[in-house]
């Protein structure tokens, strides 16, 4: 708790000193610079659209993009009927926000917000490519930095983008969910050739339990218990539901040694093996790598494929906010389209309420 407040005092200590150099010496002079709170941004202001590639290159581009949102709209249904399902058979719809700092913690709270980082700017810079592309300018691009996560925003000239064939607009507004939607796809691939199929890592080891005692490490990679192959965290006996005494024999692969056998006696009141686990990176990776890199390259490519996963199907929503809303407005027209926002909103407003 004392490295929190520690944390928040450094935070608070920034900010302040942040806003008063900006106050006395910067203001004014940079148009380019502006700082409104705990928000920086750095703006580029006016870029004139310059239509390109070819026509039919651009027409390619825009129908790829809106049939990628369509897709990301489809999830984004597919996830409402699975809630709806679970909350009658189940009493829960499955859905957890997450937020860092309170179920998103420690190194997992910064690569959450490094991972939320790109994804969100890669987010606002296509729908700012596939403006120019379209020949549209954009009135204004820039990063931000928001208390602690760095952002970018993009805002097009209104005019000229409403002037434009609707098709044009629809691959601007989708070109975001599109590279979000795509980002996940990659980042899914990359974690399945990351992941080993057999074998659950050992991301910590607690002191003087019985794994402590008789010489698990931690980023060991457990192969084998009793003989039994371990794919999941379902192999992994729970201590209080066996027969004690009792021993584990277990085959683990550690780095620099190879593989390993290992035997953990389990006594009466021992209540747990004392290890935390994690899916295993590939025994290649963490041989090439070292435990804690290629853990931390793991955890990337899997908030990676979360945070994009979720930004395509949530910006693809037909809610007022999103991507999705002002799609649903351009193909059904402001009437239909606010309709259709608001049973949108109806919708996920149910699937989020506990």
């Amino acid at each position: 708790m004392n490295i929190l407040y520690i944390f928040i005092a450094s935070l608070l200590a920034f900010w302040v000193v942040v806003n008063l150099f900006y106050r006395y010496f910067l203001a004014g002079k940079y148009s380019s610079i502006e700082i409104h709170g705990y928000v920086v941004l750095v703006i580029k202001r006016k870029t004139e659209g310059r239509a390109s590639p070819s026509g039919e290159a651009r027409l390619l581009h825009n129908i790829v993009l809106t049939i990628l949102y369509f897709v990301s709209l489809t999830l984004f249904f597919y996830m409402v009927a699975i809630s709806i399902l679970n909350r009658l058979y189940i009493g829960s719809t499955g859905v957890v926000v997450l937020v860092p700092g309170v179920n998103v913690v420690g190194m997992d709270a910064l690569l959450f917000i490094i991972a939320a980082s790109i994804s969100a700017s890669l987010h606002e810079l296509f729908h700012a490519r596939l403006a120019i592309r379209n020949g549209i300018p954009v009135k204004s691009f820039g990063i931000m930095l928001a208390l602690i996560i760095p952002l970018a925003y993009v805002e097009v000239e209104e005019e000229e983008f409403r002037r434009t064939r609707i098709l044009k607009r629809l691959g601007v507004l989708s070109a975001g969910v599109a590279v979000n939607l795509i980002l996940a796809t990659v980042s899914l691939v990359l974690l399945t050739l990351a992941t080993s199929p057999i074998g659950m890592l050992v991301t910590d080891v607690e002191p003087g339990s019985p794994a402590y005692r008789y010489g698990i490490h931690a980023y060991d990679v457990i192969t084998s218990i009793n003989g039994s192959l371990v794919k999941s965290i379902n192999d992994i006996p729970v201590v209080k539901m066996i027969a004690k005494p009792t021993s584990l024999n277990l085959t683990v692969w550690r780095r620099d040694t190879g593989y390993v056998n290992l035997v953990i006696p389990i006594g009466v009141n021992d209540e747990k093996i004392g290890i935390y686990l994690s899916s295993s990176p590939r025994i290649e990776l963490l041989e090439y790598l070292g435990g804690l890199p290629a853990f931390l390259l793991y955890k990337f490519l899997l908030w990676m494929y979360t945070i994009n996963l979720s930004l395509s199907i949530l910006n693809a929503a037909p809610l007022f906010i999103t991507d999705g809303g002002r799609i649903i407005n351009e193909l059904a027209g402001n009437k239909y389209g606010n309709i259709i926002n608001i049973i949108g909103v109806i919708i996920l407003l149910l699937i989020l309420l506990p």
